[in-house]
């Protein structure tokens, strides 16, 4: 959407989950680039998250987060 900043500085990106806690739906996955991002289950594509584990192979999109905050992995997908 033109003048819409909800996407700006966008990467797609693979990595692997280093931390995910089912319970309260938020994790963080290391990119292939080195950087930590945070993530919730509301920024994955499957309604089950329970199936995402440390180690995991993900592809996802890196989107900037708060000012002060890491940048947050979106559109998470398993990596087949």
């Amino acid at each position: 959407m033109a003048g819409s900043n909800d996407m700006q500085n966008t990467e797609d990106l693979r990595g692997v989950i280093v931390s995910f806690d089912t319970a309260k739906g938020f994790g963080y996955i290391k990119g292939d680039n080195g950087e930590m991002f945070f993530t919730h289950a509301k920024h994955t594509d499957t309604d089950d998250v329970s199936n995402f584990k440390e180690g995991m192979i993900v592809n996802f999109i890196a989107v900037d987060g708060a000012p002060g905050k890491e940048r947050i992995a979106t559109n998470i997908t398993m990596d087949f």
